[in-house]
């Protein structure tokens, strides 16, 4: 990293795969192939610290996806911790509240996300992911994050100014956006939906609040924004 804005950026993009790779898990109709394109040909998937390996390349996460159940499912990312590291590497630690809707009721988990991130000039890839449980989510109530996580993977994208993501998002967030919010309540694989997308700035004074009208089709890797109008901006 040559500087914080770089960093900013790389942030971004590790952040804008995350909200991918849970929101893929949440809606029918989400494309594998394209999601593939997030984690490098060797991507390593593990569980329990490493204990038990789930894939070490593309095809054999490919394979895994397919023993997922197709369940209803929600990601709500509470923590991330994001850090350079060696040999150019990115690191990017997240504890996430997991539920899935089950015939015996609402299952969930706190669980401990540990990745690695490759990062060039195409953008951040997956190396390395694990996933492990560390307490239960009781939680009596389900919460649905897919609108949520798909809205914040195209907000990071945008920040991460990677190739063809939303510049009018972009400019209106402000370059120097650190934190998002998203309120976006609707049903899973809704084709058209409106968010309310809340951002603070590296600046403790900085942030806005905008009202975002998208179109989104599940199988494609990010929603479309058809409409942004700045409700607020803080000060």
């Amino acid at each position: 990293m040559t500087s914080s804005s770089d960093q900013l950026r790389a942030q971004h993009d590790a952040l804008h795969l995350a909200y991918r790779w849970f929101a893929f898990f949440e809606a029918p109709g989400s494309a594998l192939a394209p999601h593939l394109e997030i984690f490098d040909p060797q991507v390593r998937l593990s569980g329990h610290q490493g204990r038990h390996l789930f894939a070490d390349d593309r095809d054999s996460l490919a394979a895994w996806f397919a023993t997922v159940p197709g369940e209803r499912s929600s990601h709500h990312i509470l923590h991330a911790a994001f850090e350079p590291a060696p040999q150019g590497t990115l690191r990017l630690n997240m504890l996430v509240a997991y539920q899935a809707m089950r015939p015996t009721g609402i299952q969930g988990a706190i669980i401990r996300y540990e990745t690695e991130l490759s990062h060039g000039p195409d953008g951040a890839r997956f190396l390395s992911l694990d996933k492990t449980p560390i307490l239960p989510d009781t939680q009596a109530h389900f919460a649905p994050s897919w609108a949520a996580n798909r809205v914040l993977a195209l907000a990071h994208a945008a920040l991460a100014e990677l190739p063809e993501s939303d510049a009018r998002l972009r400019e209106a967030l402000g370059a120097s956006t650190s934190q998002l919010q998203v309120q976006a309540n609707v049903p899973e694989g809704s084709l058209r939906y409106h968010a309310l997308l809340s951002a603070a700035g590296t600046e403790a004074a900085g942030g806005c609040h905008l009202l975002l009208d998208l179109e989104d089709d599940a199988s494609a890797p990010l929603p479309a924004l058809s409409r942004i109008v700045q409700a607020e901006r803080s000060s």
